[in-house]
């Protein structure tokens, strides 16, 4: 009878409060969105959103995995800023009419899903189309080159914060890092 009322206790809606609980990862991602606004503060950037995002999605389970998805990260926000100029450069020559929109914005989303598929950056995928649709949708374009370099500038930030993070804290306490395995191996994928 006492461990049912125990139980009760922990139960709020269905939700076992026992089961509830902060892995190292969890902590590790937390700890990494906050550098990510403290290095965009003391930097004075002018947005943290772009850095805190890109430390969510690069910080993985190991250093390999890490990189791996950081690499990604920026080759996709690389290329949709990239691909954002292109699509601004359209917009200056044919005008911003809905028919360019309609027609050239798709195209330009196929051809950069095409080229990172192509070269084995599937993950990078979300993030350039992010980006391009960001920079084209809501930036006044009088800001958009501008905007498309600092997006570039703040997915390294994040970028960086989650490789720096997972770096010196292990996943498991008692972990010993070998920092050889990770130096010794490409990262191609």
């Amino acid at each position: 009878m006492e461990e049912a009322i125990d139980n009760q206790f922990y139960q709020v809606k269905g939700i076992s409060l026992l089961k509830f609980k902060i892995g190292m990862r969890t902590f590790k991602t937390g700890l990494s969105v906050f550098f990510c606004i403290l290095v965009s503060i003391l930097l004075k950037r002018e947005t943290y959103v772009v850095a805190a995002i890109t430390t969510v999605f690069t910080l993985r389970e190991d250093m390999e995995n890490t990189l791996k998805y950081g690499k990604h990260r920026i080759i996709g926000n690389v290329l949709g800023a990239l691909m954002s100029v292109a699509v601004i450069a359209v917009f200056n020559l044919f005008g911003r009419t809905e028919i360019v929109q309609l027609i050239f914005i798709p195209v330009i989303i196929m051809i950069m899903i095409a080229l990172l598929a192509s070269f084995g950056y599937q993950e990078g995928t979300v993030g350039a189309c992010a980006t391009l649709l960001t920079i084209v949708f809501m930036i006044p374009a009088d800001r958009s080159y501008d905007y498309a370099f600092d997006r570039v500038v703040d997915s390294f930030i994040g970028m960086g914060i989650a490789l720096l993070v997972n770096y010196f804290i292990p996943l498991k306490i008692g972990t010993k890092r070998n920092p050889q395995s990770v130096a010794n191996k490409e990262v191609s994928e």
